[in-house]
């Protein structure tokens, strides 16, 4: 996990009452390590916040550290969102990016007929910093965009997988701004379509370029690579092969493992190769049915389906309804987007000058 994430965590604990030299030293860390290291072991990031919670007692903790999250926090990631021209760039650099952050667990954002979606799970033990620290990735993405879009950003709905707290949703909904749901089958925020699309106010392409450029780098060295999870690095695989005839050897060939070791290291992520190519298959599926611009044969043979019937199937599991119904309300959310921008371009060329 980034140091720079660490140290909100570690300033946050130290406000109310922590004494930070304990949490490092609780977490195998010297005093000052916080200034040497660029990165720390997931697994002494949870001993540090297992720490602050039994300090503090305070259900709210992530809710807090996940609030006070500024830019530097997220190294070059953070520089990049403010340059974002939409919300939706946005929520893509935070996918791409957040392994710079921490490889604890992965974001993924789907784009939906009706709604934007961006879903978070961890690959840690379950238990009270497990649940706190979710709450804080959570909460920091909320922060995240509210300084992007500061004229009334709210999200329209938040889910976590872990029990509700004793007292009530309350002061979850007051931080994150929006109605939450636990005990849900994914951690998840959701957002209107129209906020996603909407300009930002500081957003710079040119900025965005160099910033992606540099975090690409960094992406790409040695170092931060050998920290990736398996299952990041196979996610990315897949997204470039054909998954009609893309096999287990073949991701296994390409990490330079063996079937068994790949098994257990999927395992150990949480997740397996048929998950992964699930994933792989519901985001392109719900991009081709929404564009169009495919049959359904076209798209279950491209996926690697054995019949349009086993696609069908598929899709309602993920989306909750068959594609075609799928493809029609796409569609209607695009004509009626059209026909919005359509109205607006004359109405304000007829206003009068100044």
């Amino acid at each position: 996990m980034s140091t720079r994430y660490v140290r909100t965590v570690v300033e946050a604990a130290a406000d109310r009452g922590a004494d930070p030299v304990r949490l490092l030293s609780g977490a195998g860390l010297q005093h000052g390590g916080l200034d040497v290291l660029e990165r720390i072991p997931s697994s002494a990031v949870r001993r540090m916040w297992d720490l602050a919670i039994d300090t503090i007692g305070d259900r709210c903790f992530g809710l807090q550290v996940g609030g006070r999250l500024r830019p530097g926090a997220y190294h070059v990631l953070g520089h990049a969102l403010l340059a974002s021209p939409t919300l939706q760039d946005a929520a893509q650099l935070t996918v791409r990016y957040h392994p710079m952050v921490s490889d604890a667990g992965r974001l993924s954002f789907t784009r939906h007929a009706d709604r934007a979606v961006l879903t978070y799970r961890r690959f840690t033990p379950p238990g009270d910093a497990d649940i706190q620290q979710t709450e804080a990735v959570i909460a920091g993405i909320v922060t995240a965009a509210r300084w992007l879009s500061p004229d009334g950003w709210q999200a329209t709905r938040i889910t976590f997988t872990h029990p509700a707290p004793e007292q009530g949703t309350g002061p979850w909904e007051a931080a994150l701004g929006a109605p939450v749901t636990f005990g849900a089958s994914e951690n998840r925020m959701e957002w209107t379509l129209g906020q996603m699309d909407a300009p930002l106010p500081y957003g710079d392409p040119a900025l965005l370029g160099m910033y992606r450029a540099y975090a690409d780098g960094i992406l790409a060295g040695p170092p931060l690579h050998r920290r990736l999870p398996v299952s990041h690095r196979a996610a990315a695989w897949l997204s470039r092969q054909d998954l009609a005839t893309v096999r287990p050897d073949d991701l296994a060939g390409a990490l330079h493992m063996s079937g068994r070791g790949l098994r257990r290291a999927l395992r150990e992520d949480g997740t397996s190769w048929r998950l992964l190519l699930d994933e792989a298959r519901h985001r392109l599926a719900v991009r081709w049915v929404g564009d169009g611009g495919r049959t359904l044969g076209e798209i279950a043979r491209r996926l690697g389906y054995s019949d349009v019937t086993s696609l069908v199937r598929a899709f309602h599991r993920w989306e909750g309804m068959p594609p075609r119904r799928y493809a029609r309300a796409a569609a209607a959310a695009a004509a009626s987007a059209a026909g919005r921008n359509a109205g607006a371009g004359p109405a304000s060329a007829a206003e009068p000058g100044p």
